[in-house]
């Protein structure tokens, strides 16, 4: 009876070690592949979350900006926009029931101005906020604010002169570092 030799059960040395490396090789590759994805998707939703928010504040500014005037000299106020390059604010009025009788418009028809009590909207830079401001109150429009500039016809010729260019520009900060950015801009006509 022979003896069988040459039969092997298991691995040898350099078996298990070109096994392993192939297996660490595959898992590296694996991991770099999902912390690109992880970074794209980050990128992905910091680009939306900065273009959300500055859209939603761009609204909130039309909105309230529709309400004032544009006319010029005496009452009711203008709108205010400073010359360029200090055009990150604008100062306006808001119509307000004055008198008590509950309607905006007084007895002769026109239209009751709060000038006691002006809004501004106003880019803080060294805070990255842009700020409402009225009667004494601050409040938050947005944060992570690059930059905010109204213009009227003073500042941009191409506009008209009851309109007013609001233009903001928010950024944001992936996990990675990464620096993504979104422009909201809006151009709106006031009152006349």
């Amino acid at each position: 009876m022979r003896a069988s030799c040459g039969s092997a059960h298991g691995f040898t040395l350099v078996e298990t070690m070109v096994a392993g490396t192939i297996l660490m090789s595959m898992s590296l590759l694996a991991a770099l592949w999902l912390t690109g994805v992880s970074d794209l998707w980050w990128t992905a939703h910091s680009q939306s979350e900065a273009r959300t928010v500055s859209q939603l504040a761009a609204n909130r500014l039309v909105a309230e900006l529709r309400s004032g005037t544009r006319r010029a000299g005496g009452s009711p106020p203008n709108a205010v926009i400073p010359a360029a390059p200090g055009n990150t604010q604008v100062t306006f009025y808001l119509p307000a029931d004055l008198n008590g009788n509950g309607t905006i418009i007084d007895a002769i028809g026109e239209i009751e101005w709060d000038n006691a009590n002006p809004v501004q909207y106003v880019h803080v830079p060294a805070q990255a906020q842009l700020q409402r401001l009225q009667g004494g109150l601050t409040r938050v429009l947005a944060n992570g604010v690059q930059s905010a500039t109204f213009e009227d016809a003073a500042v941009n010729p191409a506009l008209l002169q009851n309109e007013i260019r609001i233009t903001l520009t928010l950024q944001r900060r992936t996990p990675r570092g990464r620096t993504v950015s979104a422009t909201a801009v809006e151009t709106l006509k006031l009152r006349n």
